[in-house]
C-alpha cells in the first residue's frame, strides 16, 4: 500500500468521504467530509463578541481533523488546516468546486455539491498538505447538467431571493445564508436553506 493510500484509507475511518485536489505546484488538498444529521449538526454556529464560530465543525469535526493531522506529521509531512477546523471562511478557496474536483459529488442546480449517497448533507473540510496524494485523473469542475437535478427546479422556484439560477448564484450577496445576511435569534445564528431542506436529493 503506498503513503497516499495509507493517509487515504486512516482518514476514510474518520470521515464519511475523502478525496484529493490539485492546490499549487508542489500542495494538494486533501478534502474530506461529514454527513450533518440531527445528532450530528455540523450547521451549528454562533456569532460571539462579533466573531463567528462554527459550533458544529469544533465539537464534531475538530477532533477528527487533528487526528488525521497528526498521522500526516508523524510520516514527516506538512499538513495544515484551510480557514477555521478546514472551512475556509475568508475565501482562501472555493471548497465545493474542490469537492467536486476531488471526485466527491457534482454541482446541483442550487449551486450545492450533491453526493449519490449523502445528497446535499455533506459538510466539507479541507486541509493543505505536501503529502503525495493521488489526484482523479477525470478531475473537473464543469457545471453541466446533473442528472440527479434533470427536471427539477425546486430549489430555483422556493429561493425567497430569486438569487438562484440553474448551476449558479450570479450575485451571492443576494443569498440569505450569506455571512453578512445572516439573523441572530437568542444569541444562535439563523441562516436560510431552503433550497437545501426541499432538495429531494437531500
Amino acid at each position: 500500500m503506498t503513503l497516499a493510500q495509507r493517509i487515504n484509507s486512516y482518514a476514510s475511518t474518520l470521515f464519511d468521504v475523502v478525496g484529493a485536489s490539485q492546490l499549487t505546484c508542489s500542495a494538494k488538498l486533501l478534502i474530506v467530509g461529514l454527513e450533518s444529521t440531527l445528532e450530528r449538526d455540523l450547521d451549528e454556529f454562533h456569532r460571539i463578541d462579533g466573531k463567528f464560530h462554527l459550533s458544529g465543525f469544533e465539537r464534531h469535526a475538530r477532533p477528527k481533523l487533528e487526528t488525521l493531522l497528526y498521522f500526516i506529521h508523524k510520516r514527516g509531512l506538512s499538513a495544515e488546516l484551510v480557514g477555521r477546523c478546514g472551512y475556509p471562511l475568508e475565501g482562501e478557496i472555493e471548497l465545493k468546486e474542490a469537492a467536486v474536483r476531488a471526485g466527491l459529488g457534482r454541482w446541483g442546480k442550487n449551486t450545492i455539491v450533491l453526493h449519490p449517497e449523502y445528497g446535499n448533507r455533506l459538510r466539507f473540510m479541507a486541509i493543505k498538505t505536501d503529502a503525495p496524494l493521488e489526484i482523479p485523473a477525470n478531475s473537473q469542475t464543469i457545471r453541466d447538467e446533473n442528472p440527479t437535478c434533470t427536471g427539477c427546479s425546486i430549489c430555483i422556484d422556493s429561493c425567497p431571493e430569486k438569487a438562484l439560477k440553474p448551476y449558479g448564484m450570479p450575485e451571492t450577496e443576494r443569498c440569505l445564508a450569506n455571512i453578512s445576511r445572516i439573523n441572530i435569534e437568542n444569541g444562535r445564528l439563523v441562516t436560510c436553506d431552503i433550497c437545501l431542506r426541499l432538495c429531494p436529493a437531500g
